[in-house]
Formats: C-alpha cells, structure tokens, sequence
C-alpha cells in the first residue's frame, strides 16, 4: 500500500481516543496523529473536574472542512440542476476544452488569460469578459473553463443570454414548479457564472430589471464570466434602451458592475467559422 493509499484509510478513520474522557490518569487518552505527528493531549477544566479533548489535529479539522464544503457544494449544485437542465449548453461546447481549442493568430492572449484563469479559479479576484467577432473562440474558450471547474468539483451554471431569459419566462407558466426567484437563487449562488453572447438581440423591461439586473447585482463579490460581440461602448449602448426604445439603464449601473468585476481581453481573431467555410469552398 503506498503513501497516499495509507493517508486515505487513515483520515477515514474517526476522531476518537479509545479512553474515556473522565479518566483520571492525565496521560490517557493522549495520542499522536499518524499524518501530521501532532500531540494531542486532554486538558483538565477545575471548573468541570474533568478533562476534555479541546480539539482535533489539523488533519482531522482539514477532513471535516472538506467534508462541509463537499456537502455544501452538492445541495448547491442539487438546486441548480433542479432549476436548470443540465443540456442547457449546446452540444458543440459540451466538447470544448483548452486541449482542442485550435490558437490561431490573435487568439494567444486570451488563450493563455482563460488556462490561467481555470487554474488559478481558487485565487481569482475578478471574473474575465472576452469580446470580439463572432465564431472567433470566445464561447468555446468560456465553456473550457466550465468544464475545467466542474472537473474540480465546482458549481458552475453556463448559459447564453438568450438562454437564460428563457428559463426565466418558462416560470411564468401556470404549470412551471420553478419560480423566477429559484432561477435567480441559483445563478447568483454558483461558484462561477457565465453568460455566454451578452449583448445579442435586445433587451426588454422584464429582462433587464426582473432577470440580468437581480442576478449580475447578486453576483457582486462573486466571479462571472461574460463573452460578447459588442466591444464595451457598444455594450453600455445596449443596456440604455429597451425593445420598445424606452430608457432602462441610462446611468450605466449594469455595465459599471461588470467591468467592475471582470478583467476586460479583445480576442482578436477572425472568425473561424468563416475560415472553415471558405476552405469548404475552395476544396
């Protein structure tokens, strides 16, 4: 059995002295942990006149921390899949990853800032947001990253904009079980959020203020990933006005929150769609 084998039985092994606690002799009950080589011994209370084992070794409080957040974690990642179906990314960025993601020219930066990122999740301060032309990458370079967290045992939620407004209205029905504020619940609780095409089509009054408002100002603190078409003037052009050309967000709380939160990259390339559609053509 190897090292790590033998670390693993040992931690699946209670906290507990094979002593009573009421024992008079102060050195029973002491033992050393196998793991971290830590004396624990029992301490006597006059007040209580007994002794007492005031705390666990720090393999032991390291299992229980971990044992909390795995549980955490699930009840977390349980509601979510509830609120959102778990085939909500399409099917091409169910593929995606950084191992084939294709760099081509202009590509690098923001390559190399998504890998960083997904590697150093725990550590982040600031979410990213990527822009750029469409079919250059943004979304599958997003969706690496996802998939990357979820691998660790994060809770992740991955949706386009489009996507979400409509997971939303689906809670208007009669017949839905789900209501707005567990759509909104959910997305704010994740560990990583990300909204995928920001920007695209047009906002109304019930999607800017009952959906992405509550839940981008529920994030705050909290690390969200947006991608876009739209660079970020035309971006905070398209929180201004709504569907019907009324005025939402004229004072730009929305986009200030974002570019609060997020480290800001241009992918520069062109779009690869089109790329392989002229070599279609040309084949």
């Amino acid at each position: 059995m190897n090292a790590e084998a033998i670390t693993e039985v040992i931690l699946s092994v209670p906290n507990r002295t094979m002593t009573s606690l009421y024992a008079v002799d102060p050195n029973e009950g002491t033992y050393c942990c196998l793991i971290c080589r830590v004396e624990m011994r029992r301490v006597f209370f006059p007040l209580f006149q007994k002794y007492v084992m005031p705390s666990a070794c720090k393999c032991v409080a390291s299992r229980m921390e971990k044992d909390q957040l795995d549980l955490e974690r699930s009840v977390r990642r349980d509601r979510l899949e509830r609120h959102y179906k778990r085939s909500i990314i399409s099917e091409s960025l169910k593929r995606a990853s950084f191992e084939n993601f294709i760099i081509r020219r202009g590509t690098e930066n923001v390559f190399n800032e998504a890998k960083r990122f997904a590697d150093t999740f725990r550590i982040q301060e600031f979410g990213l947001m990527l822009y750029g032309k469409p079919g250059n990458g943004k979304s599958h370079l997003m969706a690496s990253i996802h998939h990357e967290l979820v691998k660790h045992g994060y809770v992740c939620l991955f949706l386009d904009v489009s996507q979400l407004f409509n997971t939303a209205k689906d809670t208007f029905k009669f017949s839905s079980k789900v209501s707005l504020t567990d759509i909104i619940t959910a997305a704010v609780d994740c560990d990583l959020l990300t909204l995928d095409e920001i920007g695209s089509g047009v906002l109304s009054e019930t999607e800017f203020n009952d959906i992405l408002f509550p839940i981008i100002n529920g994030r705050m603190g909290k690390k969200t990933n947006y991608s876009s078409n739209l660079d970020l003037n035309r971006l905070s052009k398209w929180f201004e006005k709504g569907r019907n050309g009324g005025a939402l967000d004229t004072d730009g709380r929305l986009i200030d929150r974002i570019i609060g939160s997020c480290r800001v990259f241009e992918n520069l390339a062109t779009s690869k769609r089109h790329e392989d559609a002229l070599k279609r053509m040309h084949d």
